[in-house]
Order: C-alpha cells, then sequence, then structure tokens
C-alpha cells in the first residue's frame, strides 16, 4: 500500500493510492494509467465542519482501501482493473477556497474525475470549475435547487433536492397523529439565509401543511446567527408543537441552548443536522428526545463496504454524519467509471447521464439515477438525485432511526423537552 500525507499552510492533503498491479490480460490493450484519481475537498475545518470533518475523512480513506484491497475499478477500455487514488484538500468550509483547490486538482494533481465538496454554498461555486474545465463532477452533500438550475453539462448530484428535504418528517408525523400517537397541530420554522437551509425551510412550510399542520412562524436570519433570544420571544407565546430548525450546526447549537434558557418548550425540535457533533455541542441532556435528518439507517449497510469500513474504523455509522451521502456518491462515481469503461471524460459523463428509472444505480437505500428538464417553478432542474433523509431521534443518549418504519431502528418517542 502506497499512502501519501501532507499539511501545508491552510489546507490538508490527503492522497490514499494501493500500489496493485493492475491486470492486463492482452497486451494490445492500451497501457493503464497507475491510478484512477479521483479528487475532491472536504470542510475539515471551518464552521461546517461538525458535519464533515476529520471523521469523513477518515471513512473516505479507509473506503479507498477497501476498494483497492478488492482489486480497483475495472475499466474495459485497458482491459484491467486499476487501483483508485483520493486526493483531497481541505477547503476550510470556504467556498473561494474550495474553487482554488479545484483548480489545483486540475492543474497540479491531474485528476481524472472531481468528487463534490460538502455543503451547497461550496458546492455552487465548486462546480463553476468542473463545468469550465469539462471534468465531470459528482456532487455529494449538496441539494439546493438553484445548484441543478443553471443547465450545467458536467455536474449530478445524488440528492434529491432540497425543497422535500422534510417530507419523510411530516409524513411520519402525519401518520403518528392519524394514529393517535401524537396530536401535533402547529409548527414553527427557523431558516437561515444560505442556500440549502433556504429551500429546506421553503419545503418545510409546504410539507407540515399538507400533513395538516398550521405553521404559526416562519422566520429567514442571516447566517452565522447566534443570538436567538428576541426570536424565541416572538416564539414562545405561539406555543408551537413543533420547533423546525433549518439551520447550520452552530447556529442550531445556539437555538437550543438559549431555548432552555428561555423556557420555549415544543412538544418536538427537529434539527437539520442530527448527529454526535450535535449531542456533544448541546449537551446530552438538551438532545434528548430531539429528532432530525439522517440518510444513514444501519439496515441499508449490512453487508456493503460501509459497514466493514465503519468495522475497521470502530464507529458507529450513526457518529459520522452523512456518511451515506458521501458513501453513495463515492460508489455512484465508481459505478460510472466503470460503466463507462474508460477515462474519457466525455464518455464519462455521457454515462451518468444515461441513469433513469429504468436503468438506475443500485444504491444501499433503493435506486439511484439523475433527473433531467424538471419544471421547477419558472425554470429546469438538471442533474439532481434521488437520495431523501429520513429521520432520526436522540434516545437515551444513542441515534435511533425511527422513519420510515422499514429502516427503523426504534419507535418514536414524544419526549418532553427536558427543563
Amino acid at each position: 500500500m502506497r499512502a501519501k500525507w501532507f499539511v501545508l499552510p491552510a489546507l490538508l492533503l490527503v492522497a490514499v493510492a494501493l500500489a496493485l498491479g493492475p491486470t492486463r490480460e492482452a497486451s494490445t490493450q492500451a497501457k493503464a494509467p497507475d491510478t484512477i484519481r479521483i479528487g475532491a475537498t472536504l470542510a475539515v475545518t471551518g464552521p461546517f465542519s461538525p458535519e464533515w470533518g476529520p471523521p469523513m475523512l477518515k471513512f473516505m480513506t479507509e473506503w479507498t482501501k477497501v476498494v483497492n484491497e478488492e482489486g480497483g475499478i475495472f475499466l474495459k477500455e485497458f482491459n484491467a482493473k486499476v487501483p483508485i487514488e483520493l486526493v483531497i484538500y481541505d477547503d476550510e468550509s470556504k467556498p473561494p477556497k474550495s474553487v482554488e483547490l479545484y483548480e489545483k486538482l486540475n492543474a497540479a494533481d491531474k485528476v481524472h474525475v472531481f468528487l463534490g465538496p460538502s455543503t451547497s454554498p461550496i458546492t455552487m461555486a465548486a462546480s463553476t470549475v468542473a463545468e469550465k474545465l469539462s471534468i465531470p463532477m459528482m456532487a455529494c452533500e449538496a441539494n439546493d435547487t438553484a445548484l441543478f438550475t443553471r443547465d450545467l453539462k458536467w455536474f449530478a448530484g445524488v440528492l434529491e433536492l432540497g425543497y422535500p428535504w422534510s417530507e419523510t418528517y411530516f409524513d411520519m408525523i402525519g401518520a403518528l397523529n392519524k394514529r393517535g400517537a401524537t396530536k401535533y397541530s402547529s409548527v414553527t420554522i427557523i431558516s437561515s439565509d444560505r442556500p440549502h437551509t433556504l429551500d429546506v425551510g421553503r419545503g418545510a412550510d409546504d410539507f407540515a401543511r399538507r400533513a395538516g399542520l398550521k405553521v404559526v412562524f416562519h422566520e429567514k436570519v442571516p447566517f452565522g446567527t447566534t443570538d436567538y433570544s428576541a426570536l424565541i420571544a416572538k416564539i414562545k407565546p405561539l406555543d408551537p408543537d413543533i420547533v423546525f430548525l433549518s439551520l447550520w450546526p452552530p447556529e442550531m447549537i445556539a437555538f437550543v441552548k438559549q431555548a432552555e434558557e428561555l423556557k420555549l418548550k415544543p412538544r418536538d425540535l427537529y434539527s437539520r443536522f442530527l448527529g454526535a457533533g450535535f449531542i456533544t455541542g448541546v449537551s446530552p441532556r438538551l438532545a434528548e428526545g430531539v429528532t432530525g435528518a439522517t440518510y444513514n439507517a444501519k439496515k441499508w449497510f449490512a453487508g456493503t463496504r460501509a459497514e466493514k469500513v465503519a468495522k475497521r474504523l470502530g464507529v458507529d455509522p450513526y457518529d459520522v454524519a452523512w456518511l451515506a451521502i458521501k458513501y453513495n456518491c463515492m460508489e455512484a462515481l465508481l459505478t460510472a467509471l466503470q460503466d463507462a469503461g474508460t477515462l474519457d471524460r466525455a464518455k464519462v459523463m455521457a454515462t451518468i447521464r444515461a441513469y433513469n428509472k429504468a436503468k438506475p444505480i443500485k444504491a444501499v437505500y433503493g435506486p439511484l439515477f439523475f433527473s433531467w428538464n424538471v419544471q421547477v417553478g419558472d425554470k429546469q432542474a438538471n442533474g439532481f438525485g434521488t437520495q431523501k433523509p429520513i429521520v432520526m431521534q436522540v434516545q437515551g443518549g444513542k441515534l435511533q432511526v425511527i422513519w420510515p418504519e422499514a429502516a427503523a431502528d426504534a419507535k418514536y418517542k414524544a419526549t418532553p423537552r427536558p427543563y
């Protein structure tokens, strides 16, 4: 195995490759490259890092090793299996930094394809590099509608648009209300004014109403807001059953702590981001009973590389937020490369664009394909995927999937706020 680690000022570069000699069955075949180089940036540090950070970096690094131990990726053009090399820079949660680094991945690292960065705001910037350089980019944790209405030719993402983010959650609330397990009738929505969080908040307003709930308050706050005292003072007299937070981690953590101080006691508190970082940030006591989004379901991981990697690292998959997104994204890119059978960028992108409902990629949650020319408002959306969040809740200090029931580890608990 050949592993290279470089720590440079203001960035972290990890290049992991297993030097397995590719098998060549015919001397007439073109010479295969030493590795298939996949370039990416990741929010290892900065304000977005609680959702990704070092845990995701370790997962991606170990996943690379597992892929290569299994022989790498077969490319028909070379009639050989070729190991992969994942080159990752820390973009420090800064969109301009990500642009600079994706350009470096092309110019200096000579990568063959791009894996998308973390978050919609960073992906919005980074995807312009892929378009300018005509390099396929498979976007991972990015689903703001605006990303997919720019008519980009070299960009596709595994996630469903951000607007229906809350659909599964409000489906659960509607079902529980019908069963008499809950009697929730009102919701307050708080959204951070950045791509993705705004999209999620707008969708929550719609899907809450479809579930029969009344939206009694919906407020947009500036990105980076940490003082919610005035906002909570407005919400408290409304006594909403649900407070839905479409915020970024530092914002959510600040809100939850101030909600305790000001005695805001919704029957359910929904956090757009729910993972080990959230529990640590607010404290296990305040996190208890909080519901939120995840893409991870242990039942889906059984027998997959994701399960193998998690066991090797000795981590609970639920503690690595958005693990299933990154895993499905990386696996989808490998599938596209193998199906294309070549490193020719135009052919790889054509292969990605050809996946559809009749011919999808098999993902852990079900079929993955990409939608094109879909009318969304007055624009057309192109290249978005099918992966949607499911619902998780903190129960007994642990993260548990609670909906949909087929993927659930436990049932929803109507937990009074602990203050």
